[in-house]
């Protein structure tokens, strides 16, 4: 069952779980759209009885965090305005990187252009504009929150390879960083994206891993992203009263350095 953070006529808000999409094209395939829509049918406890959801924002299937759908098309239409760059919904994001930053990183921004490969479906990061690729400005800021040595994680134990050589025998001591994201662009895998390109892959990230992030994240057992869209906030459509949500990750590496 989706958890629900808060509902009523003009909106629904709550906590998408990773590993399932917003929306699929697949009939085989489970989503948030069609399985909130059973959820609205089958139980008694909503204000709005309708199974009629909007579409407003998505998160990448293996991502967790808060997800709002409009139930009318008047509210989805002030909720996709404030979705838009500069627009009055925001929202911050926990992910947890591989490596650890220096004194002087650990507050900063990262600014590069990306586009979307078609043929591999994945976002590539290039530092300047490319007009014949499409790639667009995208920048995000970021706060190192804590690290941690690997060592140190109790999940580490879990699985615990044998260093068959010197580098993997340096990688046991590999750290990892919980990082607050907040994002200026909204592009395509951006957060993923730019901090592999920075050097510091997101756990569970096998699109975007690095050969010594991939060996942590099997370590850690880590099987989805580690990245969560953990606060939202955003104007009502109706009564234009500032509202906020907030969860927490449910992702043990979350815990982990919590």
């Amino acid at each position: 069952m989706i958890k629900i953070l808060y509902e009523d006529n003009d909106i629904l808000v709550c906590h998408k779980p990773a590993g399932i999409a917003v929306q699929s094209s697949s009939v085989t395939s489970p989503d948030m759209e069609t399985m909130l829509r059973s959820q609205i049918l089958r139980s008694g406890t909503f204000k709005n009885k309708s199974a009629l959801l909007h579409v407003i924002h998505r998160l990448d299937q293996p991502v967790e965090g808060i997800i709002v759908f409009g139930r009318n098309k008047k509210a989805a239409a002030s909720l996709s305005a404030q979705v838009q760059a500069g627009g009055e919904m925001n929202k911050t994001y926990l992910a947890v990187v591989y490596g650890g930053f220096s004194g002087d990183e650990q507050e900063g921004e990262l600014k590069d252009y990306i586009y979307k490969d078609a043929a591999t479906k994945s976002a590539v990061v290039i530092p300047k504009p490319d007009k014949s690729k499409g790639a667009k400005e995208s920048s995000l800021s970021y706060k190192v929150l804590t690290s941690k040595n690997i060592k140190d994680i109790s999940t580490n134990n879990v699985v615990d390879f044998e260093a068959k050589n010197e580098t993997e025998a340096r990688n046991t001591a590999d750290t990892v960083s919980l990082v607050e994201v907040s994002l200026k662009t909204g592009r395509y895998h951006q957060i993923r994206a730019q901090f592999s390109n920075a050097g510091h892959p997101l756990l569970g990230d096998r699109r975007y891993c690095s050969p010594e992030s991939d060996e942590v994240s099997a370590r850690l057992r880590v099987r989805n992203v580690a990245l969560c869209a953990c606060k939202l906030s955003l104007v009502h459509p109706t009564t234009k009263k500032e509202m906020s949500f907030e969860i927490q990750p449910e992702g043990d590496i979350f815990k982990e350095l919590d």
